[in-house]
């Protein structure tokens, strides 16, 4: 068994899945795909796991007798599959965390956060197409970042607020189940949905991003970063998701961080300076193993069922005075993050295998709790997909 802790945030999260669509060439049957889809799950030893919960509050991924995940064959499109299957709950105590679906766009694969993050779902579809193209592959250990694998050290003063808020929350204590989360799923999407908007860089385009970044000395992330925040009005607070992999290792499991930036666009400066002053932040953080760290080292020593009742104060279905107020000042109210950002980069994948050849690849993260501008980018080939995920 494995104890859930630094992922312990997405456990009760009621929008927590990331998808990805892939343009898939060559001759392909559903049979195939299908049986690569199964085969490919066996392999990866969390999709062979479930998620326990016990009655003292802590969580665990334990083995699990069948693999719960699915694939099957749906006239939706990628946007619509993803509209459709955020509302419906993941099922991670039967083991359920990833669907995948062959579409009129190509294949879909949506997974559920605990089952990994955006790296680990481009390391599942290398599987799939490996055993698409009928290559031996090995079994691939679940892998996560537990407190005591992390790096740098978070200020003493944040070690004494855990502890103040875990005393506090001990009063009013609740341990939730997956019932209230099916509830509060329920009640959350009863009004609610989203809206996925791609917008696609081609190669010239793409060509003159980066030449215009490398122009500037700054990173394409940051480029990008400047220009979201450019437009928008006073201080932009902007969260970006970072790999947290400590030793590059290519297994599933959440193994994501993240930092935060913030910074209000000079219209009295070029866009250039901007674009260099938020490179110098982003860098200087994430230099930084304390900064780089920190969100993970903190929220991993908090109660586990106070994390579970941020969440579910975030999507209205739990409410108490302590709790609400902790949910105010994490970032888990209507006070959230202006930008959620995921850049994956260029993939780390092959993109031929054999008779077959992956021809673009688009990612959208989840609108996390703490989030509401959630941006995703990937890049494969000669095309960069940038998504922006929000609510209707």
């Amino acid at each position: 068994m494995y104890k859930i802790e630094t992922e312990r945030t997405n456990l009760f999260d009621v929008n927590i899945l990331i998808g990805m669509r892939v343009r898939l060439e060559g001759p392909a049957s559903f049979s195939d795909l299908s049986a690569a889809f199964s085969r490919a799950c066996s392999l990866h030893e969390v999709l062979n796991l479930k998620v326990v919960l016990e009655p003292s509050g802590s969580a665990y991924y334990a083995p699990c007798d069948v693999c719960g995940s699915s694939f099957c064959e749906t006239d939706l499109s990628f946007t619509e599959l993803i509209a459709s299957n955020e509302k419906i709950r993941f099922c991670i105590e039967d083991g359920e965390f990833i669907r995948g679906f062959w579409c009129p766009d190509g294949l879909v694969f949506l997974m559920h956060h605990l089952g990994g993050d955006g790296k680990s779902l481009l390391y599942f579809i290398e599987t799939f197409m490996r055993c698409l193209a009928g290559e031996e592959c090995d079994h691939v250990p679940f892998r996560s970042l537990g407190l005591s694998d992390l790096p740098g050290r978070m200020p003493g003063s944040y070690g004494l607020l855990a502890r103040y808020w875990n005393r506090k929350w001990s009063k009013e204590r609740k341990v939730f189940t997956f019932s209230d989360l099916d509830e509060a799923y329920a009640s959350f999407w009863r009004d609610r949905s989203t809206v996925v908007d791609i917008k696609s860089y081609q190669r010239e385009e793409l060509s003159a991003l980066i030449s215009e970044s490398k122009a500037v000395g700054v990173s394409l992330t940051s480029y990008l970063i400047t220009d979201l925040v450019k437009d928008m009005d006073g201080m932009a607070d902007a969260g970006i998701a970072v790999d947290g992999r400590l030793d590059g290792n290519r297994s599933m499991g959440n193994q994501a961080t993240g930092i935060s930036v913030k910074y209000k666009y000079d219209q009295k400066r070029s866009f250039a300076d901007n674009a260099r002053h938020v490179d110098y932040l982003l860098k200087r953080k994430l230099s930084d193993e304390n900064l780089r760290y920190s969100v993970l080292l903190f929220m991993g020593r908090l109660d586990p069922t106070l994390v579970d009742a941020l969440n579910m104060a975030r999507c209205g279905y739990y409410r108490s005075r302590f709790s609400s107020r902790v949910a105010g000042l994490m970032g888990y109210s209507e006070k959230t993050k202006d930008l959620s950002i995921t850049n994956l980069t260029r993939v780390d994948i092959p993109l031929e295998y054999g008779p077959y050849a992956i021809s673009d690849i688009v990612f959208v993260p989840p609108i996390v709790s703490y989030g509401k501008n959630i941006i995703g980018i990937v890049t494969a080939g000669d095309t960069m997909n940038v998504v922006r995920h929000v609510y209707r």
